[in-house]
């Protein structure tokens, strides 16, 4: 199973396992929106994306991370819009029969997205004035 996609809102549950006979690893990784960018307090992270490049990428890269690391499933999720303090904006789960796959396949495509898909993220001050973050793209 490959899912993907960019999400509006809070992220949905990881997807179910498509075969749990032959599944040995699961990893799971969470990008949680901390409080403080660039050294100053935050309520949040807004983020945006050019969307048609965006979906194209994310399904690229889910597509890429199965086959070279082979995967029995894979989903990869980015949020924009305002993802407030301590909430998930990025969800990355690999499972594969073994551990090794899916511990490289999940740091692989989190590089992957961080160079190749057009998501930008703003700081937003308590006031809700926005301010470029820290390397300006997904991170």
């Amino acid at each position: 199973m490959l899912v993907t996609g960019l999400i509006d809102g809070p992220l949905p549950p990881p997807p179910d396992i498509s075969d749990p006979s032959v599944t040995g690893a699961e990893v799971i990784f969470h990008g949680r929106v901390r409080n403080r960018e660039q050294g100053e307090a935050i309520k949040a992270l807004y983020y945006e994306a050019y969307q048609e490049l965006a979906d194209r990428e994310l399904r690229a890269i889910g597509a890429e991370s199965v086959a070279i690391f082979s995967l029995l499933d894979f989903a990869l999720h980015q949020r924009i819009g305002e993802v407030p303090v301590g909430e998930i904006s990025l969800r990355v789960v690999a499972r594969a029969r073994h551990r090794e796959a899916a511990l490289k396949a999940v740091a692989w495509a989190v590089d992957q997205l961080k160079r190749r898909v057009p998501v930008w993220k703003w700081g937003v001050r308590n006031s809700g004035e926005r301010f470029p973050a820290e390397g300006g793209q997904t991170g």
